[in-house]
């Protein structure tokens, strides 16, 4: 068989530049509004005083476009010291964020959340974690380098900044719109420690004027009636997102250190690992045990494993910055469809050193995880800690928020 019989076999298909066909329409999109909610607690907060937020969205007929949803708020330096920020959002503020729908389901709890931000900043191309600052702190006149690539403004003494951010949520970044009529949604934020986000210690601040925006679409009533038709006859509307659970743990042991988790999932899709030395700030410092030295095998000597059941990630122990870099890299073309982040070889020799193992079978594919429910015993195992004294482990795994006549169900 020859080349050209396998080029005889290909199929001609029309070139996109010589197709005339039009686009396709969404008419039954009547309206898209730019909406913003208050929040239905106190209007101000501080960490000496008032910490937690909580907004309802609801809406009579309206579908919200969940990717679009910020927070926005001004910020208010009471200290007579400049606030200067060090992490690359103001989401890193909040320890906590709930998501609840329908009143009573909680859909997302994500402690630590304001570590798990800066992580999965640091996880984007760096260009975008550069453009995210315009959104977020504002612009700087600091210009940025290769191993500082976020300069973030500092708020004069007595000085006020409107500053906004997202936050960390896969159900309200899944995709499709959300039903406010049909499932109406509470989201829970509560600050931090007033230094957790910002140079020095003692600093005073307060929050005023929150408000969440975001763009709620309306439907034409034929189609409005048919969701609505499609849940009275007992069926669902399933919304298929990844979930977050974080938990900590104090290193008991430099040298040999193993970790049991007893959390299950019918789908675990990746696990991601960082750990503190009590040194700077927890949400920002994720510490490497080589600590910046030179790079050589008698100093590059961390090596982690992970293990379920009788399986093994990866088979051999991961012995080197060098391959734990890959096997990040790795896991973020397998979930985020891209191999680069915002993260330079100084910062992760130094403190940004993040562990990450896909456990998807097949890149691309959802459900190809791994079964972590049928008594498979989940543990982290590590060797030459250095100076770590807290692990903090991210689990990444597969969820459906059911919505049907019933109320709002969450498997995982």
């Amino acid at each position: 068989m020859s080349l050209e019989t396998h080029i005889s076999g290909a199929e001609d298909r029309l070139l996109d530049s010589l197709h005339f066909g039009g686009k396709n329409s969404a008419s039954y999109i009547i309206d898209r509004r730019q909406v913003t909610f208050a929040p239905s607690s106190a209007s101000s907060w501080k960490p000496s005083g008032v910490r937690l937020c909580r907004f309802n969205l609801a809406d009579q007929s309206g579908w919200l476009d969940g990717k679009t949803v910020r927070l926005f708020f001004t910020l208010t330096n009471l200290d007579t010291n400049a606030l200067v920020p060090t992490c690359d959002s103001p989401a890193s503020m909040f320890r906590r964020v709930r998501i609840i729908a329908n009143g009573s389901t909680v859909i997302e709890d994500i402690e630590d959340h304001g570590r798990l931000y800066e992580m999965f900043s640091y996880l984007l191309p760096a260009n975008r974690r550069m453009g995210n600052i315009g959104e977020t702190w504002g612009g700087s006149s600091t210009t940025p380098t290769l191993n500082h690539l976020t300069p973030v403004p500092s708020i004069a003494a007595g000085a006020s900044r409107q500053v906004g951010c997202s936050f960390i949520s896969p159900f309200l970044n899944q995709g499709k719109y959300l039903p406010l009529h049909m499932m109406p949604i509470t989201i829970e934020l509560e600050l931090d420690d007033g230094d957790m986000a910002f140079q020095g210690a003692g600093t005073v601040w307060e929050i005023t004027r929150p408000r969440l925006v975001g763009d709620v679409c309306q439907l034409d009533q034929a189609l409005a009636n048919s969701y609505a038709q499609h849940l009275l006859q007992g069926k669902s509307l399933p919304f298929y997102c990844d979930g977050l659970y974080t938990i900590r743990t104090a290193v008991t042991s430099a040298s040999r250190f193993s970790f049991p988790i007893a959390r299950g999932f019918t789908r675990l899709s990746a696990i991601y690992l960082t750990m503190f030395n009590n040194s700077g700030s927890w949400i920002t410092n994720m510490y490497n045990p080589s600590e910046g030295v030179a790079n050589s095998t008698a100093i590059d000597d961390f090596n982690w494993n992970i293990t379920i059941g009788a399986d093994k990630f990866p088979i051999f122990d991961c012995e080197s910055t060098q391959e734990s870099y890959y096997r990040l890299r790795l896991c973020e073309q397998t979930h985020g469809g891209r191999d680069s982040f915002g993260i330079t070889p100084f910062e992760y020799f130094t403190n940004t050193f993040i562990v990450g193992q896909s456990l998807e079978k097949a890149s691309g594919s959802a459900h190809t995880g791994l079964n972590t429910r049928s008594g498979s015993q989940l543990t982290v195992n590590l060797k030459n800690l250095n100076n770590a004294v807290t692990l903090c482990v991210v689990l990444k795994y597969e969820q459906i928020v059911n919505l049907s006549a019933a109320g709002t169900q969450v498997l995982d």
